[in-house]
Protein backbone atom coordinates (compact mmCIF):
# COMPACT_ATOMS: atom_id res chain seq x y z
CA UNK A 1 0.00 0.00 0.00
CA UNK A 2 1.23 3.78 -0.93
CA UNK A 3 3.13 5.62 1.66
CA UNK A 4 0.91 9.24 2.81
CA UNK A 5 1.25 12.13 4.19
CA UNK A 6 -2.35 11.75 4.84
CA UNK A 7 -2.99 13.16 8.48
CA UNK A 8 -6.42 13.79 8.49
CA UNK A 9 -8.24 10.53 10.53
CA UNK A 10 -10.51 8.70 8.96
CA UNK A 11 -13.32 5.96 10.10
CA UNK A 12 -14.60 3.74 7.69
CA UNK A 13 -17.67 2.56 7.77
CA UNK A 14 -19.38 -0.27 5.69
CA UNK A 15 -20.91 -4.19 4.61
CA UNK A 16 -20.06 -6.13 2.12
CA UNK A 17 -19.49 -5.92 -1.25
CA UNK A 18 -19.35 -2.20 -1.59
CA UNK A 19 -16.97 -2.05 1.75
CA UNK A 20 -14.32 -4.29 -0.09
CA UNK A 21 -13.92 -1.94 -2.95
CA UNK A 22 -14.50 1.38 -0.82
CA UNK A 23 -11.81 0.42 1.73
CA UNK A 24 -9.42 -0.78 -0.89
CA UNK A 25 -9.79 2.26 -2.45
CA UNK A 26 -8.96 4.14 -0.10
CA UNK A 27 -6.30 2.46 1.69
CA UNK A 28 -3.97 1.83 -1.62
CA UNK A 29 -4.46 5.65 -1.91
CA UNK A 30 -2.87 6.16 1.42
CA UNK A 31 -5.88 7.64 3.40
CA UNK A 32 -5.26 7.03 6.69
CA UNK A 33 -8.00 4.98 8.59
CA UNK A 34 -8.09 4.33 12.02
CA UNK A 35 -10.51 1.71 12.38
CA UNK A 36 -13.07 -0.18 10.28
CA UNK A 37 -16.88 -0.59 11.35
CA UNK A 38 -18.35 -3.51 9.49
CA UNK A 39 -21.53 -5.22 10.18
CA UNK A 40 -22.62 -6.98 13.59
CA UNK A 41 -21.64 -10.18 14.68
CA UNK A 42 -25.03 -11.74 13.59
CA UNK A 43 -24.73 -10.58 10.20
CA UNK A 44 -24.45 -12.99 7.43
CA UNK A 45 -21.09 -11.27 6.32
CA UNK A 46 -19.97 -10.47 9.84
CA UNK A 47 -16.38 -12.80 9.72
CA UNK A 48 -15.67 -12.72 5.93
CA UNK A 49 -15.39 -8.73 6.28
CA UNK A 50 -13.82 -9.00 9.94
CA UNK A 51 -11.14 -11.48 7.89
CA UNK A 52 -11.10 -8.95 4.84
CA UNK A 53 -10.01 -6.09 7.06
CA UNK A 54 -7.55 -7.80 9.16
CA UNK A 55 -5.58 -9.17 6.02
CA UNK A 56 -5.34 -5.42 5.49
CA UNK A 57 -3.80 -4.85 8.93
CA UNK A 58 -6.60 -2.24 10.10
CA UNK A 59 -8.20 -1.70 13.41
CA UNK A 60 -11.45 -3.83 13.44
CA UNK A 61 -14.25 -2.37 15.55
CA UNK A 62 -16.50 -4.80 17.18
CA UNK A 63 -19.87 -3.19 18.66
CA UNK A 64 -23.68 -4.83 19.75
CA UNK A 65 -24.82 -1.41 19.33
CA UNK A 66 -23.93 2.02 17.93
CA UNK A 67 -25.30 3.66 20.71
CA UNK A 68 -23.35 2.07 23.60
CA UNK A 69 -21.53 4.24 25.61
CA UNK A 70 -18.62 1.94 25.43
CA UNK A 71 -18.48 2.13 21.30
CA UNK A 72 -18.66 5.87 22.05
CA UNK A 73 -15.75 6.48 24.04
CA UNK A 74 -13.92 4.22 21.89
CA UNK A 75 -14.51 6.52 18.63
CA UNK A 76 -13.62 9.13 20.58
CA UNK A 77 -10.60 8.03 21.99
CA UNK A 78 -9.46 7.70 18.33
CA UNK A 79 -9.70 11.15 17.56
CA UNK A 80 -11.75 10.78 14.30
CA UNK A 81 -11.67 14.03 12.17
CA UNK A 82 -14.09 12.36 9.45
CA UNK A 83 -16.26 9.08 8.97
CA UNK A 84 -17.24 7.48 5.62
CA UNK A 85 -20.05 4.90 4.70
CA UNK A 86 -19.68 2.52 2.15
CA UNK A 87 -23.20 0.92 2.50
CA UNK A 88 -24.04 -0.24 5.93
CA UNK A 89 -26.95 -2.02 7.29
CA UNK A 90 -27.99 -0.56 9.75
CA UNK A 91 -28.96 3.70 10.84
CA UNK A 92 -26.31 5.52 12.20
CA UNK A 93 -27.61 7.19 15.34
CA UNK A 94 -27.11 11.11 15.68
CA UNK A 95 -25.43 10.57 19.39
CA UNK A 96 -22.52 8.38 16.96
CA UNK A 97 -22.55 11.17 14.53
CA UNK A 98 -22.16 13.61 16.55
CA UNK A 99 -19.10 12.19 17.92
CA UNK A 100 -17.05 12.90 14.34
CA UNK A 101 -15.40 15.76 14.10
CA UNK A 102 -16.12 16.98 10.84
CA UNK A 103 -19.56 14.44 10.35
CA UNK A 104 -20.15 11.42 8.46
CA UNK A 105 -19.93 11.02 4.49
CA UNK A 106 -22.01 8.40 3.13
CA UNK A 107 -21.74 7.23 -1.07
CA UNK A 108 -25.44 6.93 -2.03
CA UNK A 109 -26.54 5.78 -5.78
CA UNK A 110 -28.97 8.10 -7.15
CA UNK A 111 -28.82 12.16 -7.80
CA UNK A 112 -30.54 13.02 -4.60
CA UNK A 113 -33.05 13.86 -3.50
CA UNK A 114 -34.60 11.64 -6.46
CA UNK A 115 -34.45 7.63 -5.42
CA UNK A 116 -33.99 8.10 -1.70
CA UNK A 117 -33.96 4.59 0.02
CA UNK A 118 -33.00 1.16 0.07
CA UNK A 119 -32.60 -0.06 -3.69
CA UNK A 120 -32.06 3.19 -6.40
CA UNK A 121 -30.17 0.60 -8.39
CA UNK A 122 -33.36 -1.61 -8.69
CA UNK A 123 -35.72 1.00 -8.69
CA UNK A 124 -34.50 3.36 -11.75
CA UNK A 125 -34.31 0.06 -14.03
CA UNK A 126 -38.00 -0.34 -13.44
CA UNK A 127 -39.01 3.06 -13.81
CA UNK A 128 -37.25 3.02 -17.35
CA UNK A 129 -34.95 6.02 -16.22
CA UNK A 130 -32.52 6.94 -18.71
CA UNK A 131 -29.63 7.98 -16.10
CA UNK A 132 -29.28 7.75 -12.50
CA UNK A 133 -26.00 8.86 -10.64
CA UNK A 134 -23.89 8.98 -7.67
CA UNK A 135 -24.09 11.58 -4.15
CA UNK A 136 -21.56 12.16 -1.71
CA UNK A 137 -23.39 13.39 0.81
CA UNK A 138 -23.02 14.34 4.60
CA UNK A 139 -25.35 11.92 7.08
CA UNK A 140 -27.82 13.58 9.15
CA UNK A 141 -30.86 11.88 11.59
CA UNK A 142 -33.03 10.59 8.69
CA UNK A 143 -31.71 8.24 5.60
CA UNK A 144 -30.49 9.81 2.62
CA UNK A 145 -31.42 13.75 3.58
CA UNK A 146 -28.02 15.61 4.68
CA UNK A 147 -26.24 18.12 2.38
CA UNK A 148 -24.75 16.81 -0.65
CA UNK A 149 -21.21 17.40 -1.40
CA UNK A 150 -20.92 16.21 -5.00
CA UNK A 151 -22.75 14.03 -7.83
CA UNK A 152 -22.08 12.18 -11.04
CA UNK A 153 -24.60 11.52 -13.19
CA UNK A 154 -24.58 7.81 -15.14
CA UNK A 155 -26.23 6.58 -17.72
CA UNK A 156 -28.24 3.90 -17.71
CA UNK A 157 -28.21 1.29 -21.23
CA UNK A 158 -30.92 -0.84 -22.44
CA UNK A 159 -29.56 -4.21 -21.18
CA UNK A 160 -28.43 -3.02 -17.69
CA UNK A 161 -29.33 -4.77 -14.55
CA UNK A 162 -28.99 -4.61 -10.49
CA UNK A 163 -25.50 -6.30 -11.02
CA UNK A 164 -24.02 -3.99 -13.63
CA UNK A 165 -25.43 -1.07 -12.19
CA UNK A 166 -23.97 -2.27 -8.38
CA UNK A 167 -20.57 -2.45 -9.79
CA UNK A 168 -20.36 0.93 -11.87
CA UNK A 169 -21.68 3.01 -9.37
CA UNK A 170 -19.93 1.25 -6.44
CA UNK A 171 -16.63 2.00 -8.56
CA UNK A 172 -17.73 5.95 -9.32
CA UNK A 173 -18.93 6.17 -5.90
CA UNK A 174 -15.59 5.22 -4.29
CA UNK A 175 -13.27 7.49 -7.15
CA UNK A 176 -16.17 10.09 -5.92
CA UNK A 177 -15.28 9.59 -2.28
CA UNK A 178 -11.38 9.89 -2.50
CA UNK A 179 -11.25 12.92 -4.32
CA UNK A 180 -13.79 14.67 -1.78
CA UNK A 181 -10.82 13.45 0.91
CA UNK A 182 -7.66 14.30 -0.85
CA UNK A 183 -9.80 17.62 -1.17
CA UNK A 184 -10.34 17.77 2.43
CA UNK A 185 -6.60 17.20 3.75
CA UNK A 186 -5.94 20.49 1.52
CA UNK A 187 -8.26 23.07 2.69
CA UNK A 188 -9.41 21.28 5.56
CA UNK A 189 -13.04 21.59 4.83
CA UNK A 190 -15.96 20.03 2.74
CA UNK A 191 -18.34 22.38 0.00
CA UNK A 192 -21.73 21.14 0.99
CA UNK A 193 -24.80 22.32 0.26
CA UNK A 194 -28.61 21.77 1.64
CA UNK A 195 -31.38 18.95 -0.78
CA UNK A 196 -34.25 20.47 -2.07
CA UNK A 197 -37.41 20.32 0.02
CA UNK A 198 -40.33 18.31 -1.30
CA UNK A 199 -41.77 15.43 -2.60
CA UNK A 200 -39.13 13.19 -4.59
CA UNK A 201 -39.73 9.23 -6.30
CA UNK A 202 -38.36 6.99 -3.50
CA UNK A 203 -36.56 4.06 -3.64
CA UNK A 204 -37.54 1.18 -1.12
CA UNK A 205 -36.16 -2.21 -1.06
CA UNK A 206 -38.16 -5.05 -3.49
CA UNK A 207 -41.12 -7.12 -1.09
CA UNK A 208 -40.99 -10.56 -1.25
CA UNK A 209 -44.35 -9.63 -3.01
CA UNK A 210 -42.96 -8.03 -5.60
CA UNK A 211 -40.94 -10.56 -6.64
CA UNK A 212 -44.01 -12.66 -7.60
CA UNK A 213 -43.83 -12.03 -11.39
CA UNK A 214 -47.35 -9.94 -12.25
CA UNK A 215 -48.18 -10.72 -15.82
CA UNK A 216 -51.07 -8.33 -15.75
CA UNK A 217 -48.27 -5.37 -16.03
CA UNK A 218 -46.88 -4.80 -19.53
CA UNK A 219 -44.26 -7.26 -21.38
CA UNK A 220 -41.20 -4.32 -21.49
CA UNK A 221 -42.48 -3.71 -17.88
CA UNK A 222 -41.72 -7.50 -16.62
CA UNK A 223 -38.43 -7.53 -18.55
CA UNK A 224 -37.08 -4.23 -16.60
CA UNK A 225 -38.15 -5.81 -14.03
CA UNK A 226 -36.24 -9.26 -14.07
CA UNK A 227 -32.99 -6.94 -15.13
CA UNK A 228 -33.81 -4.70 -11.85
CA UNK A 229 -33.03 -7.50 -9.42
CA UNK A 230 -30.59 -9.48 -11.51
CA UNK A 231 -28.54 -11.60 -10.25
CA UNK A 232 -29.32 -10.41 -6.05
CA UNK A 233 -33.02 -11.34 -5.49
CA UNK A 234 -35.25 -14.13 -6.87
CA UNK A 235 -38.51 -13.01 -9.06
CA UNK A 236 -40.80 -15.98 -9.25
CA UNK A 237 -44.01 -17.27 -10.50
CA UNK A 238 -45.65 -20.82 -9.97
CA UNK A 239 -46.76 -22.95 -12.66
CA UNK A 240 -48.41 -26.42 -12.23
CA UNK A 241 -48.14 -25.85 -8.60
CA UNK A 242 -44.00 -25.71 -8.74
CA UNK A 243 -42.13 -22.37 -8.23
CA UNK A 244 -40.33 -21.69 -11.08
CA UNK A 245 -37.48 -18.71 -10.76
CA UNK A 246 -37.25 -16.37 -13.74
CA UNK A 247 -34.55 -14.78 -14.57
CA UNK A 248 -34.59 -13.41 -18.07
CA UNK A 249 -37.21 -12.81 -21.19
CA UNK A 250 -37.39 -11.67 -24.16
CA UNK A 251 -40.86 -9.19 -25.19
CA UNK A 252 -43.16 -9.88 -28.07
CA UNK A 253 -44.96 -6.66 -29.20
CA UNK A 254 -48.32 -8.82 -30.02
CA UNK A 255 -51.05 -9.98 -27.99
CA UNK A 256 -53.42 -13.31 -28.55
CA UNK A 257 -57.09 -12.35 -28.17
CA UNK A 258 -58.38 -15.05 -26.22
CA UNK A 259 -55.98 -15.28 -23.56
CA UNK A 260 -55.43 -13.52 -20.06
CA UNK A 261 -52.09 -12.56 -18.53
CA UNK A 262 -50.19 -15.52 -17.11
CA UNK A 263 -51.64 -17.76 -19.86
CA UNK A 264 -49.78 -19.42 -22.65
CA UNK A 265 -50.92 -18.45 -25.61
CA UNK A 266 -48.42 -19.74 -28.32
CA UNK A 267 -45.28 -22.85 -28.70
CA UNK A 268 -43.59 -22.80 -31.75
CA UNK A 269 -39.88 -22.77 -32.54
CA UNK A 270 -38.72 -24.01 -29.48
CA UNK A 271 -40.40 -20.94 -27.69
CA UNK A 272 -43.08 -20.65 -24.89
CA UNK A 273 -45.25 -17.35 -25.13
CA UNK A 274 -46.90 -15.95 -21.93
CA UNK A 275 -49.10 -13.03 -22.72
CA UNK A 276 -48.84 -10.40 -20.12
CA UNK A 277 -51.36 -7.00 -20.02
CA UNK A 278 -49.73 -6.04 -23.08
CA UNK A 279 -47.93 -8.04 -25.46
CA UNK A 280 -46.36 -11.01 -24.62
CA UNK A 281 -42.69 -12.17 -23.19
CA UNK A 282 -40.68 -15.67 -23.54
CA UNK A 283 -38.59 -17.01 -21.12
CA UNK A 284 -35.56 -17.22 -21.92
CA UNK A 285 -33.43 -17.70 -17.95
CA UNK A 286 -35.76 -19.80 -16.02
CA UNK A 287 -35.14 -22.21 -13.03
CA UNK A 288 -37.81 -24.98 -12.77
CA UNK A 289 -38.36 -26.09 -9.22
CA UNK A 290 -35.55 -28.61 -8.31
CA UNK A 291 -35.72 -29.87 -11.75
CA UNK A 292 -33.40 -27.96 -14.21
CA UNK A 293 -32.34 -24.31 -15.67
CA UNK A 294 -33.00 -23.66 -19.01
CA UNK A 295 -34.79 -21.40 -21.65
CA UNK A 296 -37.91 -22.14 -23.34
CA UNK A 297 -36.33 -24.96 -25.59
CA UNK A 298 -36.27 -26.62 -22.56
CA UNK A 299 -39.06 -26.21 -21.02
CA UNK A 300 -41.24 -27.17 -23.70
CA UNK A 301 -38.84 -30.82 -23.83
CA UNK A 302 -39.17 -31.36 -20.30
CA UNK A 303 -42.29 -30.38 -18.89
CA UNK A 304 -44.67 -30.39 -22.38
CA UNK A 305 -46.54 -27.44 -21.60
CA UNK A 306 -49.79 -26.71 -23.01
CA UNK A 307 -51.25 -24.13 -24.96
CA UNK A 308 -53.95 -22.36 -22.56
CA UNK A 309 -51.45 -23.37 -19.51
CA UNK A 310 -51.17 -20.27 -16.93
CA UNK A 311 -48.51 -19.01 -14.84
CA UNK A 312 -49.66 -17.32 -11.55
CA UNK A 313 -49.03 -16.18 -7.67
CA UNK A 314 -50.78 -18.80 -6.21
CA UNK A 315 -50.27 -23.02 -5.66
CA UNK A 316 -53.62 -25.18 -6.44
Amino acid sequence: MANSKYKKRVLFIGVPDMAFVGLDTLLYAGINIVGVLGPKKTHNTYFLFKEFVKSRHQNFIEYDKLSSPELLQQIRDLNVDIAVVCSFNNKIPKVFIDTIKDGILNIHPSLLPKYRGGNPYSRVIINNEKETGVTIHFMSENFDEGDIVCQQRVPLSTIETMGTLFYRTNNIGCRMLLQVLIDYEKTGSIPRHKQPEGEFVKAPNISDEELLVDFTKPADYIERFLRAVNPYLNPMTIYNNQSIKLYKVSVVNKDYKGFTPGQICDIKHNKVLIQTGKGCVIPEIMHFSGFFIGDSGDFINIIQPKIGDKFNNEYT
